[in-house]
C-alpha cells in the first residue's frame, strides 16, 4: 500500500510540473505577439469600416437636408484578463477498469478582452468654422499631389479660376470653356508639363506657382490654349512660364486667381451622385437637382436599394433604404477615398497633435 501511494504521488508530481511548464509556455505566446496579431487587425478593420460608414452617412444626410454629427476615435485601450485551467486523471487499482478512459494531463489558458473606446464629438464653433470656411490653396495643393486625375480635384476645389465659373450641385451651368480648361489641365499635369511649385523659403500659399515647362515640341498648342482660356498674356515660346497662384476673385493676365470651396460645398457636390429613390422625391423628402448631372459628369455614384447589397464596399441604412458604393465601381471608390482624406485633413485641429488609437496589451 505504501508503494502504491508513493507511485501515485510521483505521477501527480510529474503532472503538476508538466502543467506548470505548459501554462508558462502558453502564457508567453498568448500575452505577447499572438495577442497583438489577433487584436490589432480587428480593431483597425472595425475602425476603418465604421469611419467609412460615418462619411457615407454624412453625404446622404446632407443631400436629404438632415442634420448630422461626427465622432472621432481618440483611443482604444484593450485590457486582457487571463484564466488558467489544469487537470489530471489517475487510476488506482486494476487497470482493466479504466484503460482508455483517463486523460493523463489536461491544461489550458483562456483570456478575456475588455476594450475601452474613447470618442471625440466633432461639434461646436471650431467644427462649424472648418466645415464652412473656404479650403486654402495650400490644402488643395497637398490633396492633388497623389491623385491620378488632378483635374477632378481642381474641379472640386474652385468656384472660379481667373473668372471661369465652376458651379457644382447642379445649380447652374459652368462658364463656356471651363470643361475644356479642366481637360487641358489634367493632360498637362499628367505629362509633366504643368507643375505646382513652391518658391524657396516660403511656407504659405503666397509662395505657390504654376510652372509650364518642357512643352516646346509636343505640347505648345495645349499650353497656348489653356493660357488663352485663363486670360494670361504670356506667349508660349518654349521658355518656362511661371504664374503665381493667389486666393482672389476675378481674372488676371499675369497670375492664377482662385476662389476656393468649403468642405460643406464638397460634401454637397458628392451628394449629387446619390441615386435618389423616386418615392422619396415624390414624397418631398429630398429636392431634385436644379440641373441634372449626366453619369459621366458624376464624381461618385452612390446607389440605393431596398435589399441589403452584398457587393458593397461601404453601405448604410437610411430611411428604410440601403445606400452604398459598389465594390466593382473603381472610380467611385477612388473618389470616396479622396473625400475621406480631405475630411480628415480639414477637420484636424491646427497646432494640436492628433491622438492615434492606442492599444495597450500587457506582455510577459
Amino acid at each position: 500500500m505504501a508503494l502504491c501511494e508513493s507511485m501515485v504521488s510521483d505521477v501527480r508530481g510529474r503532472s503538476v510540473l508538466l502543467v506548470v511548464a505548459a501554462l508558462g509556455l502558453c502564457g508567453c505566446v498568448v500575452a505577447g505577439p499572438r495577442s497583438i496579431t489577433a487584436g490589432r487587425g480587428l480593431y483597425t478593420e472595425v475602425i476603418n469600416r465604421t469611419e467609412n460608414e460615418q462619411i457615407l452617412g454624412v453625404i446622404v444626410r446632407q443631400r436629404y437636408d438632415e442634420t448630422f454629427g461626427m465622432l472621432s476615435v481618440v483611443s482604444v485601450t484593450a485590457n486582457l484578463s487571463f484564466r488558467t485551467e489544469a487537470g489530471t486523471n489517475i487510476g488506482i487499482g486494476d487497470s482493466d477498469d479504466y484503460a482508455g478512459n483517463l486523460v493523463p494531463l489536461s491544461a489550458g489558458v483562456a483570456y478575456e478582452e475588455n476594450p475601452t473606446i474613447s470618442y471625440l464629438p466633432l461639434t461646436g464653433a471650431e467644427f462649424t468654422r472648418r466645415m464652412l470656411s473656404p479650403v486654402s490653396v495650400e490644402e488643395w495643393h497637398l490633396l492633388s499631389g497623389p491623385v491620378k486625375h488632378p483635374g477632378t480635384v481642381l474641379a472640386l476645389a474652385v468656384h472660379r479660376i481667373n473668372g471661369l465659373r465652376n458651379p457644382l450641385a447642379g445649380r447652374q451651368p459652368p462658364s463656356p470653356g471651363f470643361s475644356r480648361f479642366l481637360e487641358l489641365y489634367d493632360r498637362l499635369r499628367w505629362v509633366g508639363v504643368l507643375d505646382t511649385v513652391r518658391a524657396p523659403g516660403t511656407t504659405t500659399e503666397d509662395g505657390l506657382f504654376w510652372a509650364f515647362h518642357d512643352y516646346k515640341d509636343a505640347h505648345s498648342d495645349n499650353v497656348r490654349e489653356i493660357l488663352d482660356l485663363l486670360g494670361i498674356a504670356a506667349k508660349p515660346d518654349g521658355s518656362a512660364i511661371v504664374l503665381p497662384v493667389r486666393t482672389a476673385v476675378g481674372g488676371s493676365s499675369s497670375a492664377i486667381h482662385v476662389e476656393t470651396r468649403s468642405a460643406f460645398d464638397v460634401l454637397e457636390a458628392f451628394g449629387t451622385g446619390i441615386e435618389i429613390p423616386s418615392s422619396h422625391l415624390e414624397a418631398g423628402m429630398v429636392e431634385p437637382l436644379a440641373i441634372a448631372i449626366p453619369d459621366e459628369g458624376r464624381l461618385i455614384t452612390i446607389r440605393s436599394s431596398e435589399k441589403r447589397p452584398d457587393d458593397a464596399t461601404v453601405r448604410i441604412r437610411f430611411h428604410d433604404r440601403w445606400f452604398y458604393i459598389e465594390a466593382s465601381d473603381t472610380q467611385s471608390k477612388r473618389a470616396f477615398g479622396f473625400l475621406r482624406t480631405f475630411i480628415g485633413m480639414r477637420l484636424a485641429k491646427e497646432g494640436v497633435a492628433q491622438q492615434a488609437p492606442v492599444i495597450t496589451i500587457p506582455a510577459r
